[in-house]
């Protein structure tokens, strides 16, 4: 597989023991877990955060959807890089698609590839509705800037 030319956001993560099995090699669900880390590293690099509370609402993202192409294992100790690059924004969710290389020389091997669509929402504290809104204007503004036209 090709890797695309430009990423939006890298991360950098060592797998540790917790991450693994009794052979060595990572687990599938903990791949979610690192492209997850990659995710919030990502949103406080535009200044924001995945997560807000006030007293009366929070807001998240939920995923709508995952994919997740695995190509080789990740093994104990590995440092892997999970690149991030937004591949649509609208009014309350955001589509980006991940990459998670084995770093090494002389170029990085692909370990795993796929994308999340995830939605912004607003839970309300007092009647615990969780509710679909829209991502705001100025984070929004940021993502979308990222997005290259097809």
């Amino acid at each position: 597989m090709d890797l695309p030319e430009h990423f939006h956001f890298r991360h950098h993560r060592m797998v540790e023991f917790a991450d693994t099995d009794l052979a060595g090699l990572m687990h599938f669900a903990n791949f979610f877990r690192f492209v997850e880390s990659a995710e919030h590293a990502f949103f406080r690099s535009l200044g924001f955060r995945i997560h807000t509370a006030t007293d009366s609402a929070h807001t998240g993202w939920p995923r709508l959807e995952v994919t997740c192409k695995y190509h080789r294992p990740a093994r104990f100790e590995q440092t892997l890089e999970i690149c991030l690059r937004v591949e649509e924004v609208r009014t309350s969710s955001l589509r980006y698609s991940f990459w998670i290389l084995a770093e090494g020389e002389p170029k990085h091997t692909l370990i795993a590839h796929g994308s999340l669509t995830i939605v912004h929402v607003a839970l309300d504290t007092s009647t615990h509705e969780i509710r679909k809104a829209p991502i705001p204007l100025d984070l929004r503004a940021k993502l979308a800037a990222l997005v290259t036209p097809v």
